[in-house]
């Protein structure tokens, strides 16, 4: 794998000390690159990350650590990159009667399970835990998606929820899309190339990432142009997934994306 170079490195520590997205970073890294050397002293490294609070002792002895305490453990300050991430890596609770670790925006940890629900059906008398909120969408950036477990009966609950302050990425100017979406560091999405944040960064140049004109090969516009979309008015462009089993939190039969929710979190990559 290729070594960083030194604007690499220097876009790192821009992007950690500016929760800016990694372009933008690199960018300015470049830009400082070119500039007439001085006799300046250079600034020192940037500090390490900073949070608000700390894990408890007992949350040290689980092995939780401060990035996982969600954004509420973010200096006010925190750029949107830094808030995606906490967003989308906080360790769950396991105890409903706790305060989830989540932002809290239409978060139903604690809310009544709502299986047997239906006539003749025992009502479980169990509560939902907050276990999993991923990015919910290709192309809306700020739908995230929620996965709950009741504490009772077991049964699994999914639905999206719209973050406005909290943008799971960014989009890029594309030159042949117009756009591409870009997603933070840190944050996994289900329909976008897995990667390291200690990888080598060019496995993060937008043309790697889809937009809405690469999901067709280069012939599809000569073979179908002027062909009608089969998705046109049904409000489906964003939908992502197929039909699931899984209910939704009102307990109405409704598209779901559980064929890609991860259930089980795998340990966050260090910031």
């Amino acid at each position: 794998m290729p070594k960083r170079t030194a604007e690499q490195k220097r876009a790192r520590e821009i992007q950690q000390a500016e929760g800016v997205g990694y372009h933008d970073a690199l960018n300015r890294a470049r830009a400082e690159a070119v500039e007439p050397a001085t006799t300046e002293v250079p600034a020192p490294a940037p500090a390490a990350v900073a949070y608000v609070l700390e894990p408890t002792a007992a949350e040290a002895e689980l092995g939780i650590t401060a990035e996982e305490l969600g954004v509420r453990a973010l200096p006010a300050d925190a750029g949107p990159a830094r808030r995606a991430h906490a967003e989308a890596v906080w360790r769950p609770m396991t105890d409903p009667a706790q305060p989830c670790r989540c932002s809290g925006t239409g978060c139903e940890h604690g809310g009544r399970c709502s299986a047997g629900d239906g006539e003749g059906d025992e009502v479980c008398e169990g509560r939902l835990v907050h276990v999993d909120r991923h990015p919910g969408s290709l192309w809306g950036i700020t739908t995230w998606w929620d996965v709950y477990h009741c504490s009772v009966c077991g049964e699994t609950f999914e639905g999206s929820v719209e973050l406005p302050e909290l943008p799971w990425g960014e989009r890029l100017p594309h030159e042949a899309a117009g756009f591409t979406t870009v997603v933070y560091d840190g944050v996994r999405h289900p329909n976008f190339p897995g990667f390291d944040a200690g990888a080598d960064e060019d496995e993060l140049d937008p043309d790697l990432y889809p937009s809405p004109e690469d999901d067709y090969p280069d012939e599809y516009d000569d073979e179908h142009q002027g062909d009608e979309d089969p998705l046109d008015g049904q409000g489906q462009e964003d939908e992502l997934g197929t039909s699931s089993s899984v209910p939704p939190l009102d307990g109405r039969t409704a598209l779901s994306a559980a064929d890609w929710s991860p259930l089980d979190h795998a340990p966050p990559s260090a910031w």
